[in-house]
């Protein structure tokens, strides 16, 4: 098994709405299909980032005439999509993707695997002709391949708080924060920051866990 990452930048209707309101966004393209000489293609979207930030994102998406249909529940939406995608009209169904492609800082970063090193090759080339795209990654390897049941059911503010502590190095060693910067940077009590936190954690452990039991 092969297995690719690439980091792209094109054009499309949710790479600039990322930019534009600050949020960070994984996306799953689900299916891509013509009707009645139209194009069409849907995708399921998880957001991260402050909480007015992805209420802004989501507004924003909701006015965009391409979106055709937008079903949003806490942090995911589920977008129907009218226009052509130039590169899932590249995309070979035969790739698969082992995770969700992460929207950031203006980037789509792509990981695929596939049984034939050349299928990923050809699609690399193949969206070089029509977007900026660099290859981060190409190797064989065992994917460890994204379910989406698998993810724990977060609330806004426990995801928040678990989010803002991985970026900013609380989980590593020796820790770069504490709880109480942490709690600075979003202007609430050090207790109320842990207690988000603190359950996080749980509902992830308590995941990770529950097989092993």
């Amino acid at each position: 098994m092969w297995v690719a990452k690439f980091k792209i930048k094109h054009d499309d209707w949710i790479l600039d709405k990322t930019v534009e309101h600050k949020v960070i966004a994984r996306g799953i393209p689900l299916n891509s299909y013509r009707e009645n000489g139209k194009s069409f293609h849907t995708g399921m979207v998880f957001l991260y980032g402050p909480d007015i930030n992805k209420k802004n994102f989501i507004a924003s998406v909701k006015k965009d005439r391409r979106v055709k249909n937008c079903t949003v529940k806490n942090d995911q939406l589920f977008v129907l999509i009218e226009g052509e995608d130039s590169i899932a009209e590249v995309f070979d169904k035969s790739l698969f993707f082992t995770r969700p492609v992460l929207m950031k800082e203006g980037f789509e970063y792509w990981e695929l695997g596939s049984w034939d090193k050349k299928k990923l090759i050809d699609f690399y080339q193949k969206v070089q002709k029509i977007a900026t795209v660099k290859v981060l990654k190409l190797k064989p390897e065992f994917p460890a391949v994204f379910i989406q049941q698998a993810v724990p059911k977060l609330t806004g503010k426990q995801r928040t708080a678990l989010e803002l502590a991985l970026e900013l190095g609380y989980y590593q060693y020796p820790r770069k924060i504490s709880v109480e910067e942490l709690a600075k940077r979003i202007s609430i009590p050090r207790t109320t920051f842990q207690e988000h936190l603190r359950k996080a954690e749980e509902k992830v452990m308590n995941l990770v866990v529950e097989p092993l039991k």
